[in-house]
């Protein structure tokens, strides 16, 4: 293969960021014939990445960052009544900008020994499949979440084609392909009862994804294999890549913690004895939404959870005291039972990306597969 260049297309935002950064080392980890060069876009209300993404230029030098230039947001009060609405009309407002960047990275590389090869997209950037199509690259979309969620929204856009109705609360219980249990409205993400541009966004997203040439998923087969399998028996979906798990485990603080606060948070989680410390995740609001989906499934298919509560929702009734406590002795007594599977989990999830594991391999196929494409 000769030297390849890709264009990795960030949602915004901070997770999906770095996330999306974390697969292009990855990649290039992989194959020292790729280059990546990364449009990012600064969207309004979002923290500042600016010392995670100078480390990672400085750490990888076959990663290029290019800040895209500022467009007019749109209105602020549709982050209130959606916030994937606003996300993806602030995505589709800087296409100029992409279009006129990924011009400028072609024409550089013309008369070089490397070629353009592809698209990597965040799913809020599906969009940007017209782009690629017009430059006649192929794109791939990247799900920075688990293929339960790409499950849930390609059953989405099933049920939206059969019924075109926001769903409600007093749903019956979904039947998910590849999620074995009966999943409760209760845990569903807020949007897809969002009557404000929500649901719809959430199945525009959807309908997209059957354009791609192929989806890589942040998950392992190992801990979703019932979904994987589900995936390749529907021709209609391009092939999926679990590349997973992809993480991001050096972290950036909030900016608005000092330094010291962080060392002091650090000294102290050092001091601990290990595996004695549990981290409790509310997602970045109090209220769970889209992770809600995500417990459901580790307390009730997988068995890698205590079960808590799983239908909070901002505004609902908030989690005592005491179910926290009963639930963090029930997940740390020495002999629990989830405490084995998560441990058991955890090292299949080290072994996949090893040489030779399910994700390493699904990450050379994505790579000749792209290569084949381009």
């Amino acid at each position: 293969m000769k030297k390849q260049e890709l264009i990795f297309i960030p949602g915004p935002g901070v997770g999906h960021l770095s996330s999306c950064l974390e697969l292009a080392k990855l990649l290039l980890d992989h194959d020292d014939r790729l280059s990546i060069t990364a449009l990012v876009m600064n969207m309004p209300f979002t923290q500042s990445m600016s010392s995670y993404t100078r480390s990672i230029t400085a750490s990888q030098p076959r990663i290029k960052l290019v800040h895209l230039p500022e467009v007019d947001p749109p209105p602020s009060d549709l982050v209130r009544k959606s916030g994937e609405a606003y996300i993806c009309d602030f995505i589709e407002s800087s296409t100029p900008q992409v279009r006129a960047a990924v011009t400028d990275i072609i024409s550089s590389l013309s008369n070089s020994d490397v070629r353009v090869a592809g698209f990597v997209l965040d799913f809020f950037c599906v969009s940007m499949i017209d782009i690629a199509n017009e430059f006649s690259l192929p794109p791939y979309i990247f799900i920075p979440s688990n293929a339960g969620f790409l499950g849930l929204m390609l059953y989405l856009l099933e049920r939206h084609d059969k019924i075109s109705e926001v769903m409600k609360m007093s749903d019956p219980d979904s039947l998910i392909p590849g999620i074995f249990n009966p999943v409760p409205a209760r845990v569903l993400p807020d949007a897809v009862f969002n009557e404000d541009r929500g649901y719809d966004t959430y199945v525009k997203v959807a309908r997209r994804f059957r354009d791609g040439k192929g989806i890589i998923v942040n998950t392992f087969a190992e801990l979703e294999p019932f979904v994987l399998r589900s995936f390749s028996d529907d021709h209609r979906i391009p092939p999926v890549y679990p590349v997973g798990p992809v993480l991001q485990l050096k972290g950036q603080p909030h900016p608005d913690l000092n330094q010291d606060q962080v060392d002091r948070i650090m000294k102290w989680l050092d001091e601990q004895p290990q595996s004695s410390v549990v981290f409790l995740c509310f997602g970045s609001y109090g209220s769970f939404s889209l992770p809600q989906l995500n417990a459901f499934r580790m307390v009730k298919e997988l068995g890698l959870s205590v079960e808590l509560k799983l239908d909070y929702r901002q505004g609902g009734d908030l989690v005592s005291a005491d179910e926290i406590a009963k639930s963090v002795t029930c997940a740390m007594e020495s002999d629990s039972e989830v405490r084995k599977k998560v441990k058991e989990m955890s090292e299949k999830g080290r072994e996949a990306v090893m040489d030779g594991g399910n994700s390493f391999t699904s990450i050379t196929h994505l790579i000749e597969d792209i290569a084949g494409n381009s």
